[in-house]
């Protein structure tokens, strides 16, 4: 959970700073699209919420 924490944060921070360049826009916009896919991953997996794999 701690590492979803991270990535959102990072995708925030990229996103800000994307603005005033491009590229960081478009990695931004892939970390988020990271985010949401290991976030319903981990949603549809029905693993514990002690599980960090």
């Amino acid at each position: 959970m701690l590492l979803l924490i991270l990535l959102a944060l990072l995708a925030l921070i990229l996103f800000g700073v994307g603005f005033t360049v491009h590229w960081l826009f478009i990695i931004a916009v892939i970390v988020a699209l990271l985010f949401v896919i290991s976030w319903f991953m981990g949603a549809a997996g029905g693993r514990s919420r002690g599980a960090w794999w």
